[in-house]
């Protein structure tokens, strides 16, 4: 397994260790997430669970060496990105009570934009990490 890691992590370029940083940050991101979630309608299912399969879909590319799989952190910045409308679309409906001061919605404001900075830090970082040298020799 040593020898496995070692290979696949060797000569390896800035973007390919930026897209593993991001995988694993977006994925406490979105343990975090789902933690913090408390029934409240800042929180969907869909925004996990897209965050999730992005994350997931960016390790498992991380540890294979299959040439097949060069379009996955195309996918992981798509699935981020549509977490992420999802998010602010939920998101900033919570705020604009705010701003309004009433309480139709519902929801919590500083749960909101902690969200959505997190996973727009994220969602950018993937997007970067996507368009950068994965091999030091290529």
């Amino acid at each position: 397994m040593k020898e496995f890691l070692e290979k696949r992590f060797k000569n390896r370029g800035i973007g390919f260790y930026l897209g593993c940083a991001t995988a694993v940050l977006m994925l406490i991101f979105d343990i975090v997430y789902i933690a913090a979630d408390f029934g409240d309608r800042t929180f969907t299912v869909l925004t996990f669970v897209l965050i999730l399969l992005g994350a997931i879909a960016e390790i498992i590319y991380a540890l294979l060496d299959i040439k097949l799989l060069d379009f996955i952190p195309v996918l992981s910045c798509a699935l981020y990105g549509i977490a992420f409308g999802q998010l602010l679309m939920v998101g900033l409906e919570t705020l604009s009570d705010v701003w309004n001061d009433v309480n139709f919605v519902g929801g919590n404001p500083t749960m909101a934009i902690t969200f959505i900075v997190l996973f727009a830090i994220g969602t950018v970082a993937a997007i970067v990490a996507a368009f950068m040298k994965e091999d030091k020799n290529a």
